[in-house]
């Protein structure tokens, strides 16, 4: 399932653009923790599981590299993804840190609910200032951030 939603991000970023998959994608995730939040039912469970992972998939799973490999100038292009790649992987270490904790004082259900609502904060972060980069060189969007 998870390679079939990359597949879809593949064949469809340069279609529709970065942007459109970033904002569907992660509204998406939003709506599944939602529910995960807020579901009794395991079936309801299950799909909500499979939208967040679909979404992820064909969102931040692929685009965010694709982002990163695109939006830094030349001069800085390799220190700024081994950055970027950093915070990534660190702020993913970090959240399986204190996952437990959060789990055992908020419960699972308001887990969900809080991450739900890091995902408004992330849609809008997206909207407000990630820029598409679709059809556009990279010298092209070097001069789009230098204007």
């Amino acid at each position: 399932f998870k390679l079939l939603m990359t597949a879809i991000a593949v064949f469809t970023v340069d279609i529709y653009g970065r942007r459109p998959l970033l904002l569907t994608g992660v509204a998406g995730m939003v709506i599944s923790l939602f529910i995960l939040g807020t579901v009794v039912n395991p079936y309801s469970s299950v799909v909500a599981l499979l939208l967040y992972v679909g979404c992820y998939q064909v969102s931040f799973g692929p685009v965010s590299w694709l982002l990163v490999g695109e939006i830094f100038p030349l001069a800085v292009r390799s220190s700024a993804i081994a950055l970027a790649s950093f915070a990534n992987f660190g702020s993913n270490f970090l959240v399986s840190l204190v996952l437990p904790t959060i789990q055992s004082t908020l419960g699972v259900g308001n887990t969900y609910i809080a991450f739900a609502f890091i995902g408004v904060a992330a849609v809008a972060t997206i909207y407000l200032f990630v820029p598409e980069t679709k059809g556009k060189s990279l010298e092209e969007i070097e001069r789009m951030f230098k204007d």
